[in-house]
């Protein structure tokens, strides 16, 4: 894209989006601030911990929440080590129990699951990409802007950091409402995504899925690694199907949730029957994203699951930059080069055993 003050980059491996946020850490200059799922300080993870260490005793204002669930493994000694450097750590939604118990065992099902690393409120990360050593070889998507777009997502991560906490005076220049002229400007061609379910009954992650399906006219690619659609969803597939639209869904082929991927096995008949052509990628994929003809892209953290509708923290962006979108579908035709289409016929003839475990994955799926 060539307009002034802006870049962007596309990253389709968890092991190039990791260089790609390293390195950014390293050039900061003014603030980090950094919403993740998954942070684990193993090998991969403690080289980050040892950058944001080190902007913060250089002066930076450094500020992290991690899901206290995705983060459970996330080391106490890796948190004093950061606090000791002048980094404000929050894990968002704490598992210790409360006197209040009913409450807390519904709190205890919103969970923060946005990976949005924002440096120097102008250079944006966001996708699917965690950080575990377990994830290096997984291909996943992850977005890398560069420009005046950040103050949707800063506000995000205010609001998070006092649910998380956190004191409202120490980000409320980042609670504002007023949009800058250069914002104005880009808010045609970028529309965020910052989800919270606890604020909202309206889930915004599903409607975007089904508004596209709907104002589709000739293809919408989907890609996720976890399949759980509802009733709306397969009906708006459907209805695009009848529009003459094509609809294909991109899932890895062995995921790191069996219990998921079992879950997924019983839409399948469902997915095919609305209408929608099935791929399966022959390495994990992690990604999220989406695109609509050549004309809309998204990116994000929300996979097609009833948790990423309706529980969890979620964040992306949609664009309609021509090239953005030329990029991204790129990106699709060459999964769809390499990928394995549904064998309905073999799933037909899956045993007894493969339906009664799916019968009994059905039982449990709200809670998956």
């Amino acid at each position: 894209m060539e307009q002034k003050d802006f870049s962007y980059q596309f990253y389709k491996t968890t092991s190039e989006a990791w260089d790609a946020m390293y390195q950014a850490l390293l050039s900061a200059q003014k603030s980090i601030f950094w919403e993740i799922f998954i942070f684990v300080d193993d090998i991969a993870g403690s080289r980050f911990v040892d950058a944001l260490c080190e902007k913060a005793r250089s002066g930076l204002e450094v500020k992290i929440i991690i899901d206290a669930y995705g983060s459970f493994s996330f080391s106490w000694a890796a948190e004093r080590r950061l606090r000791d450097a002048g980094v404000e750590v929050l894990r968002f939604n704490r598992l210790h129990p409360e006197l209040r118990l009913a409450r807390w065992l519904a709190r205890l099902w919103f969970r923060n699951h946005r990976k949005v690393l924002i440096v120097d409120e102008w250079v944006v990360f966001l996708g699917g990409v965690n950080i575990h050593a377990a994830y290096q070889s997984w291909d996943d998507m992850y977005l890398k802007l560069a420009g005046p777009l950040a103050r949707p997502l800063l506000r995000g991560f205010a609001k998070s950091y006092i649910s998380a906490g956190g004191e409202k005076r120490n980000v409320r220049k980042l609670l504002g409402t007023k949009l800058s002229d250069d914002l104005k400007l880009w808010k045609e061609k970028f529309k965020f995504i910052v989800h919270s379910p606890r604020f909202k009954k309206i889930s915004k992650t599903r409607r975007l899925f089904v508004q596209a399906l709907t104002v589709a006219k000739e293809s919408v690619n989907f890609l996720t690694p976890y399949f759980v659609p509802d009733k709306q969803f397969l009906q708006a597939v459907a209805l695009a199907r009848r529009r003459g639209v094509k609809v294909n869904i991109f899932l890895p082929l062995r995921t790191d949730s069996k219990l998921l991927e079992l879950l997924a096995l019983t839409y399948y008949g469902h997915t095919l029957k609305a209408g929608a052509n099935i791929y399966f990628l022959p390495t994990m994929n992690h990604g999220k994203a989406m695109s609509v003809d050549n004309t809309l892209g998204h990116v994000g953290s929300i996979n097609i699951t009833p948790r990423s509708f309706y529980f969890n923290e979620e964040s992306g962006v949609s664009f309609s930059d021509e090239r953005m979108v030329n990029d991204l579908n790129v990106l699709f035709n060459e999964w769809k080069k390499i990928a394995q289409p549904f064998d309905e016929e073999r799933w037909k003839k899956r045993g007894v055993w493969s339906k009664i475990k799916e019968w009994w994955v059905r039982r449990v799926e709200n809670f998956l």
